[in-house]
Parts: structure tokens; sequence; C-alpha cells
């Protein structure tokens, strides 16, 4: 007994011991990598600063290019400089500017060719010249070319652009544009990152009419609306220490991440610097404090193990016997807890099935139907029921007796489950009453396991060599239209369904009628769609481009159109998204293609010049592979000039996956096609994609075109996608143009290529020859 108290004590003063070790171990290993894992957050929100305005004052500078551009290419300023005409006011596109971009304040001058300042938005000052004050400007007449920069003046810290202006090819003078760092500093505090721009010290006695007043340290602050209290803390530590911050600094006072981002000049050396400030309490610092926990858990585990063997060491001499009666208390507890598991998952089961089908009864329905409707406004999927109620089974089972009528029962719930989806619910609610809930689906897909059922359900049953029929009536509900709770879906649904015996029995019903005629009609429409291709009922129309200025044809765009033996011509819109549903508008295209390509073949036989073929594809056609094998192949069976062919593809499909259709086009590009990117204006592209994309054409919208000539808005954005398409060096056409008002605008603004009613509709293939022998 004594050595067993020795022992003891013993045990307990090396658990003592290696606590007291263990929780210093630990301290030390937590707070080292707690530490580690900090800093490399407050690096990453560092470096995610400095790329932030290093990319907003790179979009700043393009955006003050393409301004400049836009400007470079206006006709009106081009006379006024031809006829020496200071009268210019570039107020209302400024303005313009100010209400539809983020380009709050811009500042332009307008310079003839012999350096003569023609305009100042800024100043009433004119007529003097800049040659001998400008090095700039001079260089500018000496080599005129696109100059971007950011420059420190006598009033400011700027932005700036200049641009040449030819007329017939000839410099004539030059448009430069400036604006301010202000927008910058504030789309950086919208993203919680404050900022200080300062013009470095060595430009103090250069800005000797600051526009700010403000100076730190002789570093000229060149925000407007620079946090006072910001100066105050860089002026208590000097703009020098703060410069010298390589990754990050913590500010204690204010609770701040501190960095700076150094922009250089020409000569790479420092021209500005932008002090940012980001509270700590704004970082997202869950990593660190799960990584502690997870250590500090990891800790406590092996510190928990490590007792236990410590335990199990010292006590096994005396457990066997303890051991022995918890294995078999372990024994009888896990039986009967099996026993138990097994009786409540059968209640469960007896509780939420129907005991003759197995199928879920009405209780466990309903549960899946409200998750369903739950799943469905989080995702925004519709929801539809089915209540399906057997024909004349009453008869079935006075006649033959309740046995029989269970049997044709389950027989029923079996064809059932063969004419739906492993993730459909059916359900028996009684009698013979069956409910289906079909989530995320389509009506075509409703209609089809509505059919099928119906089909299924009429078919003989034998039971005991007895050949008994029975028909099935469904009613039909769908959320969000004919209800947004379980109970008014599944009223609605037996009302469907009594509307479906009132209309003969053994068939469907939907609860809104129109969803019935509508399901009837699209049912027919599918077999007339599918017979169409057999048939070919398909033919092809084409929508002439025209140059306004020769006024020769120099692109045709392929149309599809499907003419009907009974309803005659049907309109895309009401064929091309069921095509889509059913899986055959590859066979469309594919047949569009082969057809247009030879029509292009037989006119250029008879030596009738047609110019450049357009034929519609979207980017998920263009990114399977079978579909460009397809093309390629028919390109070479045919013998197609790849150098007559055009893919149209709308801008908003390209930048749905920029980096996968820049693959895609390129590839594209490579076989001889060219690329025209449809809805130009409509589908939000950015600049940077825009340069890398290989495209050959901008189509401009049909949505700016129409009132271009009356909407100053409008007007804007056309000349704005001219101007961008001519620096990009790409080719451009205007679409939907019917009036001659339309006409003229574009002309007049440099767009010559036309498409639309006002030179012809689309045309069938006899009419297309009248038009471009006349054309011709």
């Amino acid at each position: 007994m004594f050595r067993f108290k020795t022992m003891r004590l013993k045990f307990i003063l090396l658990i003592f011991v290696m606590t007291i070790a263990w929780i210093f171990v630990a301290f030390f290993v937590i707070t080292n990598r707690v530490n580690s894992i900090k800093n490399e957050k407050y690096t990453e929100i560092s470096n995610k600063m400095k790329h932030e305005v290093k990319l907003l004052i790179e979009e700043k500078a393009e955006a003050i290019l393409i301004v400049s551009l836009a400007v470079a290419q206006n006709m009106e300023l081009k006379n006024a400089i031809l006829n020496n005409n200071s009268d210019i006011n570039l107020d209302k596109f400024a303005q313009l500017m100010s209400e539809q971009t983020s380009l709050k304040t811009l500042w332009f001058q307008i310079t003839t060719a012999d350096g003569t300042s023609l305009y100042r938005s800024w100043s009433d000052k004119k007529g003097d010249n800049l040659l001998g004050v400008r090095s700039d400007i001079a260089e500018m007449i000496r080599t005129p070319k696109v100059i971007s920069s950011i420059s420190v003046g006598k009033f400011d810290f700027t932005f700036k652009s200049m641009v040449p202006i030819y007329d017939n090819g000839k410099f004539i003078g030059m448009v430069e544009t400036m604006a301010k760092f202000n927008s910058i500093a504030l789309k950086m505090q919208n993203k919680n990152f404050d900022t200080l721009i300062l013009a470095d010290k060595k430009y103090k006695q250069q800005l000797q009419y600051a526009y700010t007043k403000k100076f730190v340290d002789d570093y000229y602050v060149a925000n407007i609306d620079a946090k006072q209290e910001l100066l105050e803390l860089v002026k208590k530590k000097t703009v020098d220490y703060y410069l010298k911050i390589d990754s990050y600094d913590i500010c204690e006072e204010t609770n701040q991440l501190v960095t700076v981002y150094h922009l250089p000049d020409h000569n790479n050396s420092a021209m500005g610097h932008f002090i940012m400030f980001h509270d700590l309490n704004k970082i997202d610092m869950i990593a660190v404090i799960r990584t502690s926990d997870r250590l500090l858990l990891t800790f406590i585990a092996v510190y928990i193990l490590v007792l236990i063997l410590f335990y199990y060491t010292y006590i096994s001499r005396y457990q066997n016997f303890i051991n022995k009666l918890n294995v078999e208390l372990e024994e009888k507890i896990e039986e009967k807890t099996k026993e138990l598991k097994e009786q409540s998952d059968s209640m469960n089961y007896l509780a939420h099935h129907d005991s003759l089908t197995e199928l879920p009864n009405r209780l466990l329905f309903l549960d899946r139907l409200k998750q369903a409707i739950k799943s469905a406004k989080r995702r925004n999927h519709n929801v539809a029921i089915l209540f399906l109620d057997l024909d004349r089974f009453k008869e079935i089972n006075d006649t033959y007796g309740h046995g029989i009528g269970d049997k044709l029962l389950k027989n029923v719930a079996t064809k059932i489950l063969a004419c739906v989806r492993e993730e459909d619910t059916i359900a028996r609610l009684g009698g013979d009453e069956f409910t289906i809930l079909l989530e995320n689906v389509t009506q075509y897909q409703i209609v089809n396991i509505a059919k099928k059922i119906v089909s299924v359900i009429q078919e003989p049953i034998i039971i005991n060599k007895q050949e008994l029929y029975t028909t099935a009536s469904i009613g039909i509900s769908s959320y969000p239209e004919d209800g947004n709770t379980s109970t008014i879906l599944l009223r609605n649904a037996d009302t469907a369904m009594y509307k479906a015996k009132e209309n003969g029995k053994n068939n469907y019903m939907f609860y809104n009628t129109k969803m019935t005629e509508l399901a009837f009609e699209r049912v027919v429409l599918e077999s007339s769609l599918r017979k169409a291709i057999d048939e070919n009922e398909f033919i092809t129309y084409y929508q002439p481009k025209v140059n306004a200025t020769t006024g020769s044809v120099i692109g045709l765009e392929a149309l599809v159109r499907w003419l009907h033996p009974e309803l005659g011509l049907v309109s895309p819109i009401q064929f091309i998204p069921l095509a889509e549903d059913i899986g055959l508008m590859k066979n469309i295209d594919q047949w569009m293609m082969m057809n247009a390509m030879k029509t292009i073949m037989r006119f250029k036989e008879e030596g009738i010049e047609t110019g450049v073929l357009s034929l519609n594809v979207s980017m998920k056609q263009l990114e399977n592979k079978k579909f460009i094998e397809y093309l390629q192949d028919l390109i070479e069976e045919i013998g197609f000039d790849t150098k007559y062919l055009e893919l149209e593809i709308t801008e908003s499909q390209i930048m749905k996956n920029p980096e996968s259709a820049i693959y895609t086009l390129n590839y594209i590009r490579n076989l001889g096609i060219k690329i025209s990117v449809d809805d130009f204006g409509t589908g939000y592209s950015s600049l940077s994609y825009l340069k890398r994309l290989p495209i050959d054409n901008l189509k401009i919208d049909r949505a700016f075109v129409k009132d271009a000539y009356k909407d100053e808005d409008d007007a804007a954005i056309v000349r704005v996608i001219i101007a961008l398409a001519r620096s990009l060096k790409l080719s451009f056409i205007a679409e939907g143009v019917e009036t001659q008002e339309q006409l003229d605008f574009l002309l007049e603004e440099g767009c010559d290529d036309i498409q639309g009613y006002f030179y012809s509709k689309p045309l069938p293939e006899n009419e297309l020859r009248e038009f471009l022998v006349k054309y011709s």
C-alpha cells in the first residue's frame, strides 16, 4: 500500500511538471504560428492595397486616353482648328462624362499645329504660343504621336493624355486632356482604404500655384479631401518615416495597417507616393483565430492522450477486472442500443411510409414539399406537383375484392416509379391517390412525365391470371405560379385532377388552363419540329450588309426560318428556344451552315459577288470540340474559302468567361475565319479583355443606333465605340438602320458599313439573287 501511495505521489508530481512544460511549449508554438499568419495576412492586405491603387491609376490613365481619342475624332473640332475658330466649348461633353462615368472633372486644351493655344477649358486665355514654354508640345509637333502620362506642373499633380488631330491624314493640331487624382482616393476610400496622395518633395519649387495649397514636410498633398487626422498622424512621425515602409507598418495609435505605393516617373524615380491606411478591425482574422483554436485543440488533445497513456500505465495492473466488467456492460448497452434503434427506425419508417406500397405517405410528402419550396425560393427554381387518381378503381375493388385492389395499387406504384427520376418523390396519400414531387424541371419535362405515366397505367395489368384495366387522371400545379405553400399547391393540384376527370379521364390537366393549352401546343410543335428536320422544312434567309459610300454589298448575315406546311412561316422566337430545350439546335445550326455555304458557292459560280458570309453561333457551341470538327469538315467538303466566312458571337456570351473565350476564338481565327462581336455596347466588356480578344469587327447594337441622330447620350456612345474600334484597328458596322436620319448620322461619324431594313429586310435565296444583281 505504501509503495502504491509513493508511486501515486510520483505520478502526480510528474503530471504537474509535464503540465507546466506543456503549457510553456504550447504558448510558444501558438504565439509564433499566430504571429506568422498575422504577418502573412497583413502582407496580403498590403499587397492588395498596392495592387488596387496601381490598377486604379492604370484604368484612369486609360480612360483619359480614350476620352482624348474620342474628342480627336470630332468633326466640329477639326473644322474649328482648320478655320482657326476659337469658339470651342467642351463643357457639355465634360458634363456628360461626369454624369455617365467616374471621370468627374476633366480639363481640355486644344492646340494648333503651330503651337498656338486655341482653347483652354479652365481659362479664357487663348491665342498664346506654347512652343517656348512646353517642351512636350514642341515634341508632339515635331513627331505627332499619342502620349499618356502623369505629371507635376505649376498647379497640380495630374493625369495627362495628348492625342494628335488629323484631317485627311494631315496633322492639324492636338487635344490635351487632364484630370486630378482625387477620384482615386475616393475609390480607395470606398474599398475601406484611406489614402494620402503626395507629390514628391523635389517638385515643391515647381508647384508655384499649388491647387490644394497643402504641404507636409515639403510633400504636396494632391487629394482635395484628405482627412485631417491622417495629415496630423503623418506630420507627427514625418513623411520620410512612412516612405521607408517596405511591406507594411502597424500604427498602434489609430489601430491601422499602413503601406506605401511609390509611383515612378519615366526615369524610374519616385514621382508620387500613396500612403494607405486600413482599419485593423476590418481585416478578416478568422484564419488566425481558427489556426490558434486548432493548435490549442491539438495541444489539448495530445496532452490528454499523454495523460491517458500515463494513466493507463499506472492503473493497468488494477484494471483487468474492471475492464472485463466494462466490456460486458458495453456489449449489453450496444445490444440494447441497437435494439432500440431498430425499433425507432421501424416506428419512424411506419410513421412516414405507406405500409402497402412502401412509398412515402402524406406526412413525409408534405415535409419534402415544404423543403422543396424553401430550396426553390433560395435557388430561383420551380417545383411541380402531380396529383394522380386512378379511374374505375372502386369498381375493381368491389368486383374482385380488396386483396386484388391492393395488388393493383402496388403494381401501379411500381409503374410510376419507372416513369420518374431517381431524385423525384412519389407518395401514396391514401386509397387510390398518389402524388409526385418534381423539382427544378422544365414544362417540357413535366409534360413528358405526365404523358408517360398516363400511357403506362392504361396498359393491362395481370393479377392472378386476371387481366385488369385502369387509367389515371392527373392534376398538375406549379410553384410559384399556382401557390407558394404546400397546402395551396396540393389543393390546386387536386382541383386540376378533377378537371382532368371532367374532361374524359385518362389524361392530365394543369391548374392553370393557359399552361395546359401551351403544353399541348408545345407537344404538337415539338413533334412538328422533329419532323421538320427530316422533311427539310427549314429555309435560310439572308440580310445584306452594304457599304453606304460605294453602294456595294460587303456581306450577308444568314438567318434560319421554318416554313411549316400548315402554319406557314414560323417565327424563330417560337421554335429556337424549343429546339434548344430538346437538343435539336445543333442539327438546325449544322443544316443552316451547310445550306448557307452552298448557296454562297452557287452565287460565286454564277459570278455574283456576295462579300463575307456571317453565321450566328454561341460560345457554348464553339467550346464543343465536335462542333468545331464538323465546321472544319464542312468547309473542306464544300471547298469554302474561309476568308469569306465570319462567325458572330454576342458580347454578353463572350464576357461570361472571357479567358476561355480568348483561347477558343484564337483557335477559330487560326482557321482563317473572321470573328465579329454582335450587339456591342450591351455586354459590359472590360477594355483590358477587349484588347486581348482575337476579333476583327464590332457590330454597334441597334439600341444605340435607333435614336443616335436625336439623342446626345446615344450619339456619344456610338462615337466612343467608333473611336475605340479605330484605336484598336477593328472594322465596325451598325445594325438596325431603318431611316435616312440614322444613316446620315452614321455617315457623318464615319461609319460606312450598314445593315438594316433601310437597304433590305432578310431575303430568301431568289429575292437575294435579284438584290445582289441590282447592287453589283
